[in-house]
């Protein structure tokens, strides 16, 4: 518990603090006067005076705030102060000082994400390994092009892959296009015509084949079917129903279509034995699910500078084209809002990635800065992006919206924040508790 509230606050206060000093930091530099520099809001734990600056830190910690001189309009400033005045700056720098916070939070994230993969990320152990073809899809591009379980790739497009990781990328890059396998089936060589398939997630070629995945536990979920079966991490699952379970793909394809009872031979410390299930249904995944997690063996897997500006660049813009795919799908409503998770989830995954080690931490931090970045340039009023729009706004009618309006659009973007807060700590809260709950 002690370590989730202090992660949670650790990880809260370096994202707070990093969008308040853009404010600060670019509200110095065109010359802005800055009279309180806070993180969180209410009642003052601790204060410090510098220069004209007071520097506070205060006991609700979701949020902070840069207070510059002459940031209200109606606020009487001297004719000394009107040079370092907020309002009465150009337009171009109250925008540069609005545009800072974001902009820091984005900056973060540019940074930690190769940091990361220079100090090195877990992958599956299989990536170094020779891409031999462990399982294909039905009815995929890996079927489709004749692929077959044992298949080994030796080079695409006369490129020679000698891991999976290499083979990954050679297919990621080339959705829709295709592209000519050269593979060794047995003692002989064969030329297959491949065309990978372009993710619907994040647009990227995916091939409909695996590697070999043994049906390994690694997790198992509190109160799932599999739970109450008595399965544990480490049971390896060989059949279901009979029938041979020689990939972790198939084991999925076999449950998911039906809460029919199944017979899982389950391979425990060498001794067999046979367990009934009842697989539940998930809204989330609309299919069934017995409650466990693949164990994979992992490595870890550190890169040079070069390459890991490269990873790191793709996978923020990776989780850059994930959040707006999920944003779409919630207003089509093709994602429940239940899905949604506040600042206790946030605390929970704060936690647990405290309880795993600096890489996690660090992976949190990264991808919660850059989702906070993002968010904030939304025209939203209250947010950055809502500060921006008015900025935008003035610029063409050549005057600032009267203060009446904004004022109305901030206290209605206010109202939608807490409203939403609410919301997803509801959410929080029926996760954790539940139909017990309230």
């Amino acid at each position: 518990m002690i370590t989730t509230v202090v992660s949670f606050l650790l990880v809260l206060g370096i994202l707070i603090f990093i969008h308040e000093l853009g404010h600060f930091a670019v509200a110095k530099y065109v010359g802005v006067g800055v009279e309180k520099f806070s993180l969180g809001f209410g009642p003052r734990l601790l204060k410090y005076k510098y220069g004209e600056t007071e520097y506070c830190l205060s006991i609700i910690p979701f949020g902070g705030f840069v207070k510059m001189v002459g940031e209200g309009r109606d606020e009487d400033v001297s004719e000394a102060d009107k040079k370092k005045s907020f309002t009465h700056k150009p337009l171009l720098a109250r925008a540069a000082i609005v545009a800072a916070g974001a902009t820091m939070n984005l900056l973060l994230a540019a940074i930690l994400f190769p940091v990361i993969f220079m100090i090195g990320v877990e992958v599956p152990a299989y990536m170094d390994k020779v891409p031999v073809v462990g399982y294909v899809i039905e009815g995929e591009a890996g079927e489709r092009a004749g692929l077959i379980q044992g298949d080994i790739i030796k080079s695409i497009d006369g490129n020679v892959v000698t891991t999976w990781e290499k083979m990954y990328k050679s297919i990621a890059l080339n959705p829709e296009k295709t592209i000519d396998l050269s593979i060794l089936r047995g003692d002989k060589n064969i030329s297959l015509v491949f065309t990978p398939e372009a993710s619907q997630e994040l647009g990227i070629g995916v091939g409909g084949f695996y590697p070999p995945m043994m049906a390994r536990v690694g997790a198992v979920s509190a109160g799932s079917p599999a739970e109450k079966a008595g399965l544990q991490v480490g049971d390896i699952i060989s059949k279901v129903d009979g029938n041979e379970i020689e990939h972790w793909t198939k084991l999925q394809d076999l449950v998911r279509g039906s809460d029919t009872e199944r017979i899982f031979t389950i391979l425990r410390d060498g001794a067999a034995m046979d367990v009934a299930i009842v697989p539940a249904y998930s809204e989330e995944t609309k299919g069934y699910l017995v409650g466990i997690a693949q164990g994979e063996e992992m490595i870890l897997k550190k890169y040079g500078v070069i390459e890991s500006i490269k990873l790191g660049t793709h996978k923020a813009v990776e989780l850059t084209v994930l959040l707006f795919k999920v944003l779409g799908r919630l207003v089509a409503g093709d994602l429940s809002m239940k899905s949604l998770g506040g600042p206790i989830m946030i605390a929970q995954v704060a936690g647990q990635a405290a309880s795993s080690g600096v890489i996690e931490i660090l992976s949190l931090l990264a991808f919660l800065s850059l989702q906070l970045g993002i968010i904030n340039l939304f025209p939203v009023p209250v947010l950055d992006g809502g500060h921006l729009f008015f900025c935008g706004i003035e610029a063409i009618r050549g005057k600032p919206i009267s203060e009446r309006i904004q004022g109305l659009a901030q206290y209605a973007g206010m109202v939608l924040l807490i409203a939403l807060m609410v919301f997803v700590t509801w959410n929080d809260l029926w996760r954790i508790f539940g139909a017990n709950f309230g």
